[in-house]
């Protein structure tokens, strides 16, 4: 029994130990300062420091879309617009196997990575987040889904591919295509499968002539226009 007793407060003791250290080393953080001057793609820049060396940084807890992929020039232009030229702070704790920082850019204090998600032009990386903070975690999935809820960026993409689905080559997901029609005041319109969507949250307020003429406007293919 006291055998047993020394058995499990030893486990304790090096559990205990294990998670102070990783709590430890996250919260010791790097900082790199320096200068923005190349911009790779929507989540890889280089920094140059004081000393005038170069490091490659890798954003973490986010994957832009591959240069090949739709908005993959847009989020890298975004992000050259957002620091390119500028001067950052990076945090930092470990590297990638390609030895690039993996790390959270600063800009006078804002948070860079959350700006390209933000923006609709990023995925929150979940494969890779236990390397941030539980904050930033909660941060960026807000944000992602706020982002796609809007519809911007690659969000307004029917179907948007995952960065880590093309790079193996993965096909897009399937998106049935049907016919929709929406009724109003007696009357039937058949809308593209495209708006239909957007027509249905605006028939919850479009109660006046002109809002039904916006409607109709953006029909592709009007009915019959026979009353039921």
């Amino acid at each position: 029994m006291m055998l047993q007793e020394r058995f499990a407060g030893l486990s304790r003791l090096i559990i205990g130990l294990v998670i102070y250290a990783l709590c430890a080393c996250l919260a010791q953080a790097e900082i790199l300062s320096g200068k923005v001057v190349k911009i790779a793609d929507g989540d890889t820049l280089t920094v140059l420091d004081k000393s005038n060396r170069q490091h490659k940084v890798r954003l973490i807890g986010i994957d832009a879309p591959e240069r090949k992929q739709p908005f993959g020039t847009v989020s890298r232009q975004n992000l050259a617009t957002l620091v390119f030229g500028r001067t950052v702070a990076v945090e930092w704790h470990k590297q990638d196997r390609y030895q690039r920082v993996l790390g959270k850019v600063l800009l006078n204090g804002q948070d860079v990575n959350l700006k390209q998600i933000n923006a609709g032009l990023a995925w929150h990386y979940t494969q890779y987040d236990k390397d941030q903070q539980l904050a930033d975690r909660q941060l960026y999935a807000e944000a992602q889904k706020a982002a796609s809820l809007k519809g911007i960026g690659l969000w307004s993409d029917l179907a948007p591919v995952a960065p880590w689905d093309f790079r193996h080559n993965k096909p897009a997901p399937s998106v049935a295509v049907e016919e929709c029609e929406i009724r109003f005041a007696g009357f039937r319109y058949k809308i593209d499968p495209v708006v239909c969507g957007i027509c249905r949250n605006a028939l919850k307020s479009a109660s006046t002539l002109p809002s039904l003429m916006e409607l109709v406007r953006l029909a592709t293919r009007p009915g019959s226009g026979d009353a039921n």
